[in-house]
């Protein structure tokens, strides 16, 4: 995002920029657009966050953006397509700021917290599914005159999708109990994010994998799954930003406690 907002002496903000990749803007009545009110002040501080009804016509959807997904009409009537938004001399009354003036970057982490809480388990929920879906091909489905199931290495293959999914779920517990008791939890949160995000491509994977040729067509959901689950790791930062953010704090615990420990779920054991 690029937006910057003015005050234009009549208790209005006008807002110029754009926004590349905004989800659901093709069927949203709505709109929180964040934009730089105060480029002099801290860093943090600098942006806010605004409401806006739609249409408006400082509000301009430049296309929506075809990505690899697969989408159906259904996708598109639940918001599922995502799009390039032009912002010009979009005027916004004051009393349509939300949180006041410097929160939009504390209001966006706040909630990017609890969204990705939110995609960890629909994350879970898919990898769940896909091993539901593999385990019952497999039990079925014979070569060689043996049954799949009763081969060692796919017994392996499970295994690993498994544990996954119980390293998944307890992640989650964890983060859900310290957001309920308002503890901080941006490093789980971090931790999570990447983990959850890589663990329902394997598990979906794997369960393509099992299903042969059956998997690769579009006969089972695991085909639409598979493309849609690669934004995991792109949407809400990408693996890499919170990797090395997890990383910095990984050094700062070391340097502040002498361990590794707060950085690592150690409140836990």
């Amino acid at each position: 995002m690029r937006t910057k907002a003015e005050k234009n002496g009549q208790g209005n903000y006008v807002l110029n920029g754009e926004k590349w990749f905004s989800s659901a803007a093709a069927v949203a009545d709505i709109a929180m657009i964040m934009a730089r009110t105060n480029p002099e002040a801290p860093r943090h501080q600098q942006f806010s966050t605004f409401l806006v009804e739609l249409p408006n016509p400082g509000y301009n959807i430049v296309r929506n953006i075809d990505t690899m997904a697969i989408h159906g009409p259904l996708t598109d009537a639940l918001g599922g397509t995502h799009s390039e938004i032009e912002i010009k001399d979009l005027i916004v009354p004051e009393e349509n700021l939300v949180g006041g003036e410097g929160q939009g970057f504390a209001m966006g982490q706040h909630r990017l917290a609890y969204g990705r809480l939110r995609h960890g388990m629909h994350n879970v929920a898919m990898a769940q599914r896909a091993l539901d879906l593999a385990t019952a091909h497999i039990t079925e489905r014979e070569t060689f005159g043996q049954l799949l199931s009763d081969r060692q290495a796919v017994q392996f293959m499970l295994a690993d999708c498994a544990q996954d999914l119980y390293i998944a779920r307890l992640m989650l517990l964890h983060i859900a109990y310290k957001a309920e008791n308002g503890m901080d939890l941006r490093q789980e949160n971090g931790i999570a994010k990447v983990y959850l995000a890589n663990m329902v491509h394997r598990v979906v994977d794997t369960a393509i994998q099992l299903h042969g040729a059956l998997g690769y067509s579009t006969d089972t959901p695991l085909a639409a799954w598979y493309t849609s689950i690669r934004s995991q790791r792109l949407v809400d930062g990408a693996d890499e930003v919170h990797r090395w953010k997890t990383g910095k704090n990984v050094i700062k615990a070391f340097k502040e406690h002498g361990t590794t420990a707060l950085a690592a779920g150690g409140d836990l054991l």
